[in-house]
């Protein structure tokens, strides 16, 4: 990627030479990743009962979620090294390469923008975001300012924000840093800098494409840390109850993601009711030492209240457990569970939804399952 003047400059003052080289590791060159399906046309938000099923009882309209900024934004943008997605800027210039985005201004000022970047990956070591943040802001340019950070949430994941203003080169500027931590070891920061007179207008672009980044398990991710792993999409699935025999069924959930956006899609297993607690179980191929599970849901998430591992010897063990919570604009949902100090093999895993607190359906797209193939020494 061609050097940046802009925000390179102005950036320094938030460390990013400490970012890129200590706090993410920039993965290998990998293979071409695998594109992302082509989105489809979306079928109607209201499901048509089965011929065989009765109509569902009609219920109130759920009150409808936070309004999106009132900015059209353009194409999607994959960064397969980093981790995350955004909606690109008509007109801007857009690079990415290495887990590293940049959109830039046509007629932006060499030094100070209007710009946006962004960096994500897989760290070393495990951050909070208040961590993280301090850690990224501990070397601030003398005649530059820190707004109060305030907490907020990118893609359902943990956050925080903060202005940055004043002088850099002798010019006025004015900007803004988010980071987040989809994980512990997944880091993201997201920055914009604009001329202080071009603030105003730049701004709403800015928050419009912060409300469209959407994160997942970065292209380094593929191997866990202990070495030997493997990752996997489960085989086959049951579940308590289907809303059809092929759309919606428990094995929409088995195999890869391929739900093209939030909505109610045939693709992902849907219950039968939508305000009742339901289960769905989902097999694989490879028994594994487990490490992590990461479950996409793609309507209405999350109401996951519980997940359970079963292991060779037919033995449940509980990972998580929550209450149903209403994610706002944060669908697509990835539900990223660790799993640490696992002694068993697991086969299988069971997910329990109560949709009796938001009533409305929670759909599953797809459920990973991370792991070592083998004990260490075994």
């Amino acid at each position: 990627m061609k050097r940046k003047r802009i925000l390179i400059s102005v950036l320094s003052i938030l460390a990013l030479v400490t970012l890129s080289c200590g706090l993410l590791n920039k993965p290998e060159p990998t293979a071409e990743p695998t594109k992302a399906p082509e989105p489809t046309k979306a079928p109607e938000p209201t499901k048509a009962p089965q011929p065989t099923k009765e109509p569902e009882p009609t219920k109130p309209p759920k009150p409808p979620m936070p309004p999106k900024p009132d900015v059209e934004l353009g194409e999607e943008v994959r960064s397969e090294d980093g981790g995350y997605s955004f909606r690109a800027i008509p007109g801007y210039t857009v690079e990415e390469t290495f887990g590293m985005a940049s959109m830039e201004a046509p007629d932006a000022d060499p030094d100070l923008g209007p710009a946006i970047m962004m960096i994500g990956g897989l760290g070393e070591e495990s951050y909070t975001p208040e961590e993280f943040f301090d850690e990224f802001t501990s070397d601030m340019e003398e005649g530059i300012e820190l707004s109060p950070v305030r907490e907020i949430e990118v893609d359902g994941k943990p956050g925080l924000i903060a202005d940055v203003s004043g002088a850099s080169g002798g010019k006025e500027m004015v900007g803004r840093i988010v980071v987040a931590a989809p994980t512990p070891k997944h880091h993201f920061v997201m920055i914009a800098a604009a001329p202080a007179d071009r603030w105003e207008a730049f701004a709403p672009l800015f928050d419009a494409v912060l409300a469209s980044v959407r994160f997942f398990p970065p292209a380094g991710a593929e191997e866990p840390p202990t070495g030997g792993g493997t990752r996997q999409w489960a085989v086959s699935a049951t579940a308590s109850s289907e809303y059809g025999d092929v759309s919606w069924s428990a094995m929409q959930a088995a195999g890869a993601p391929d739900t093209p956006e939030c909505g109610d899609y045939t693709t992902a297993w849907a219950a039968e009711g939508y305000d009742t607690v339901e289960w769905i179980e989902l097999e694989y191929d490879a028994p594994v030492l487990p490490t992590e599970v990461n479950i996409y849901q793609t309507y209405n998430p999350n109401q996951v209240v519980k997940v359970e591992l079963l292991d060779v010897f037919g033995e449940y063990h509980t990972i998580y457990e929550g209450e149903p919570e209403d994610m706002g604009e944060a669908c697509p949902y990835v539900l990223s569970i660790p799993v640490g100090g696992a002694d068993y093999q697991a086969i299988a895993v069971r997910i329990t939804i109560d949709q009796s607190v938001l009533e409305n359906w929670c759909e599953i797209d797809a459920v990973e399952l991370v792991g070592v193939a083998e004990r260490p020494g075994g």
